[in-house]
């Protein structure tokens, strides 16, 4: 997805972090802190890659915008989100 579109073509730092408060299903809040105990990351950390995960997986051309040390494509298609 293009920021552009999003934001109206204005300069905006996509990097910059945002706060977000959301429910999720049980089964969703297990997965992310079991990957948040296994991997030793913050659970902001660790929602973070999953999201990066499955953008990659929903608009590959976004993956290669991904950060290092992020979930790759393969690790998050082996086991369902």
């Amino acid at each position: 997805m293009d920021a552009d579109w999003i934001y109206g073509k204005q300069s905006v730092d996509l990097d910059e972090v945002k706060e977000l408060k959301v429910k999720l299903p049980l089964k969703f809040h297990v997965k992310l802190h079991s990957l948040k105990l296994l991997r030793g990351k913050t659970m902001s950390g660790t929602v973070a890659d999953a999201l990066e995960a499955y953008f990659a997986i929903a608009d590959p051309k976004a993956s290669a915008n991904a950060r290092p040390g992020s979930l790759s494509v393969e690790s998050a298609s082996a086991g369902s989100m």
